[in-house]
């Protein structure tokens, strides 16, 4: 009985070793299972690396894409006007002012192509359609000159023209004062926009600036008629409200000014809303500007040079 007990003990001991051993190997409980798992955890996890990096690089090449489709719509704007922008042409080429105003020239006189410019703005425009513009204070700030300004069925309207005043007060034709700082006579040829913070309203403002020359006792005089715009506020990411409040000439850069006879206030109680309005920028990068006032009116603006 001795040693059928101690074989009964000895099978005892051995079967449950071998019931331990099956346990630690089994796959259910065993250190294996838990080292399968945590390999097919860091699978996962390199996997939802390499996800995570294939969706970074397609939103990487989908940014340079875009950037490259701006960058060739803006060669071809400017190629609308005989200019050349800054990231297409060489330093010397860039501060040559002089030759590109020879160059635009000549386009002009042979007259721009309203379709290609209105496709290539149209096109500019789809590529910021959700972008906040006006938080792009960096951009959006400084002294810009105007290129060209365009809407369908408006006839060009002359300041110092008298049909354009009585079509203006009388027939509710456009306004030859927004005519002159905004491009539409061929008054003048130089007309520039110097915007502040609309964010900082109402303490920012607007300046519509036309710079023209006269003869005056046989001596040439530069003047820029400067008509300033309160910011009233910001409209929506886009876009601010604005309301021409002064203006003045200023001859020979400070030589001289004078005070602009028109009566903003006045107008305003004639023709409530005229001196009013908003103005939305809907293509934004460091050197061209789209923008459209509240009436349909396009604006392409290229930002002044400082050479």
């Amino acid at each position: 009985m001795e040693i059928l007990g101690e074989n009964v003990r000895t099978f005892t001991m051995t079967t449950n070793a071998s019931v331990l051993c099956d346990v630690l190997v089994d796959p259910r409980f065993s250190c294996k299972t838990s080292r399968k798992v945590r390999g097919e955890r860091n699978c996962a996890r390199r996997t939802n690396r390499s996800r995570a990096n294939s969706h970074a690089s397609a939103s990487s090449s989908s940014a340079k894409s875009d950037d490259v489709t701006k960058e060739m719509l803006k060669r071809e704007l400017f190629d609308v006007f005989g200019i050349a922008s800054s990231s297409s042409s060489s330093n010397d080429e860039r501060n040559d002012d002089e030759r590109n105003q020879r160059q635009r020239k000549k386009r002009l006189a042979k007259g721009l192509d309203k379709t290609k410019l209105q496709s290539v703005v149209a096109r500019l425009e789809q590529t910021m359609v959700d972008e906040n513009t006006i938080e792009r204070t960096e951009l959006l700030c400084g002294r810009w000159k105007l290129l060209c300004t365009y809407k369908e069925d408006v006839d060009v309207v002359e300041f110092f023209d008298v049909k354009s005043w009585q079509r203006y007060l009388f027939e509710k034709g456009p306004s030859p004062v927004q005519s002159l700082v905004l491009g539409n006579t061929s008054t003048v040829e130089n007309v520039y926009q110097v915007l502040e913070d609309p964010k900082e309203a109402p303490n920012a403002k607007w300046q519509n600036v036309a710079k023209f020359t006269f003869e005056f006792n046989g001596e040439r005089k530069d003047v820029e008629l400067i008509i300033e715009a309160n910011i009233e506020g910001v409209r929506d990411e886009q876009s601010f409200f604005y309301r021409f409040s002064n203006g003045y000439f200023d001859v020979n850069r400070g030589e001289l000014k004078l005070p602009y006879p028109v009566p903003f206030d006045f107008i305003e109680s004639v023709r409530p809303g005229q001196t009013k309005g908003w103005f939305q920028t809907t293509y934004l990068d460091e050197e061209l500007r789209v923008s459209v006032g509240q009436k349909g009116s396009k604006f392409i603006l290229m930002r002044e040079r400082s050479d």
